[in-house]
């Protein structure tokens, strides 16, 4: 009996464990200078709703924006760069298909940022995947990804709200690290 209450305590703790961790996988391109990154934009991610509680995919572009109070970089939102192609282009790129606005977003976006996220959602098991890619504005060319999944985050526009705040934690830090990096390369 005492046997069978240890293998069960052993198996509960080690479920238990298994659920809290975050799996998460962070790459900067190689040569890629993140830390010269002062402008960050925001686009619109790659999300469709698949349960009632998550957020559509107007909320979650809003709370990829709102969750960059833990950036150290300047965030601009979507509808800002939306409201500055419309301004300099005329093109109304909210009201463009999916396909049309990227393109546009994209053929545009240097003029008003460094780099911008492109945010993932794989959200159709249990735990929601996160990719958060951080491309070069002038390049289009994937600097940083992210991607992370965790037990703890759930399928609702607050736990959203955490995981994004996660990156710019995880973003800023790496552009920190990159600095270094370069400084120590420069004194070499």
């Amino acid at each position: 009996m005492k046997k069978i209450f240890s293998a069960v305590l052993l198996l509960a703790i080690f479920l238990t464990s298994t659920v809290a961790t975050a799996a998460y996988k962070e790459e900067v391109t190689e040569g890629a200078d993140i830390a010269s990154i002062k402008r960050l934009a925001v686009t619109l991610p790659m999300h469709y709703k698949a349960e009632d509680t998550e957020p559509t995919r107007e909320e979650f572009t809003q709370i990829i924006f709102n969750a960059s109070k833990a950036a150290r970089c300047y965030v601009i939102s979507y509808d800002e760069i939306a409201a500055n192609i419309m301004r300099d282009t005329g093109v109304d790129i909210k009201s463009l298909q999916d396909v049309d606005a990227r393109k546009t977003f994209n053929a545009n976006i240097s003029k008003y940022a460094d780099a911008y996220v492109l945010v993932t959602t794989a959200n159709n098991s249990k735990k929601v995947q996160f990719f958060f890619e951080v491309y070069d504005a002038k390049s289009n060319e994937l600097v940083y990804l992210l991607t992370t999944q965790s037990g703890s985050i759930g399928k609702n526009s607050k736990d959203y709200g955490k995981a994004c705040e996660d990156f710019y934690k995880r973003f800023d830090s790496a552009a920190e690290k990159n600095l270094k990096n370069q400084q120590k390369k420069n004194k070499d």
